[in-house]
């Protein structure tokens, strides 16, 4: 048996729908330090490069990657919006866009011992992920 008094009628609830909407869109469109973006950026090239290292530099990608996820979970957590991505689209699609240049470095290093694509996938990586950067606080309406 449920304790619930009142129960909303439909157009209630919609609105109370509407307003979840807004708070959530909201928390997810707070804009980010400044400093992470360039942080973000230098450690995702940072982890392209690491390709370039062959066989020798895995431990360098994975503590690349750890850095990577305890900086962006801190100014997570202090921000008061841990595990949230923008709505963004156009950051979203620049982001992921700089991450599929990590895996091409990945399938370029096991194809090739060649090491100028992957110096230029670290290159596109790090300018795609500022270009991400802009956007997303140019979305949110932070000061510049």
């Amino acid at each position: 048996m449920e304790n619930n008094v009142h129960v909303p009628d439909p157009a209630e609830a919609r609105e109370a729908l509407a307003n979840i909407d807004t708070v959530q869109r909201a928390v997810r469109d707070t804009p980010w330090p400044t400093w992470l973006y360039p942080v973000n950026a230098a450690l995702l090239g940072a982890m392209t490069l690491t390709f370039a290292l062959g066989e020798d530099g895995f431990a360098f990608l994975l503590a690349a990657g750890a850095v990577l996820i305890a900086v962006n979970m801190l100014a997570g957590y202090r921000m008061g919006t841990p595990f949230t991505l923008p709505t963004s689209r156009t950051f979203l699609a620049l982001a992921f866009t700089a991450i599929g240049c990590l895996l091409a470095a990945f399938i370029v290093a096991e194809l090739t011992a060649r090491q100028w694509p992957i110096i230029v996938l670290a290159v596109a990586s790090t300018a795609l992920y500022l270009a991400a950067g802009v956007v997303h606080r140019r979305s949110t309406g932070a000061p510049r």
